[in-house]
C-alpha cells in the first residue's frame, strides 16, 4: 500500500531552498547556526523516524486488513437478513474438511508407526549380529592365545 506521505524531506533541507532564499528566522551569529544545524538535524532525524514508522504501521495495516478479510471469507458473519444457512453450509464444509484431514492424519500415524516397527526389527537384528560379532571376537583372540601357546 502506498503511503500518501512518500515525499522526500527535502523539504527540510537547506539545499531544496533557492541559492537567494534564506532562512526565515535565521540569526547571523556563529552559535545560532550551530543551534539551526542541530535543530535542523533532530528535525531531519524526526521526520524520517516518522516516516518510518508510518510506513512499519501502513504494512502492519495492510497485513491486519488481509488477516480480516481471510477471517471473513473463512467465518462469514450472518447477514442482515438473517442468512443463517450460511453456516450451516460453512460447518459443513469445515466438518467435511476436518474428517479428510483427520483420515490422512490416521494414515500418516499408522505409517509412522509401522516405519517405527522395522526400525525396532533392525535394532534388534543388529544387537544380535554386534553380539555375535563379539563372540567371533572372543573366540579369535581364545584361538590366538592356543596359538600362541603351541
Amino acid at each position: 500500500m502506498d503511503s500518501m506521505f512518500e515525499d522526500d524531506i527535502s523539504i527540510l533541507t537547506q539545499e531544496a531552498l533557492g541559492p537567494d532564499e534564506d532562512w526565515l528566522d535565521s540569526p547571523n551569529t556563529d552559535l545560532s547556526g550551530e543551534m539551526c544545524s542541530a535543530s535542523h538535524f533532530a528535525l531531519i532525524t524526526a521526520y524520517d523516524d516518522i516516516k518510518n514508522r508510518l510506513t512499519g504501521l501502513e504494512r502492519e495495516n495492510s497485513t491486519l486488513k488481509r488477516r480480516l478479510k481471510m477471517y471473513e471469507v473463512k467465518y462469514p458473519l450472518i447477514g442482515e437478513f438473517g442468512e443463517e444457512h450460511i453456516f450451516s453450509l460453512y460447518e459443513a464444509k469445515e466438518n467435511s474438511l476436518l474428517k479428510s484431514e483427520k483420515a490422512s492424519l490416521q494414515q500418516q500415524l499408522n505409517q509412522f508407526q509401522h516405519e517405527l516397527q522395522k526400525s525396532k526389527e533392525r535394532e534388534e537384528q543388529l544387537e544380535e549380529m554386534i553380539q555375535a560379532y563379539e563372540k567371533l571376537c572372543v573366540e579369535k583372540a581364545d584361538l590366538e592365545t592356543e596359538l600362541g601357546e603351541m
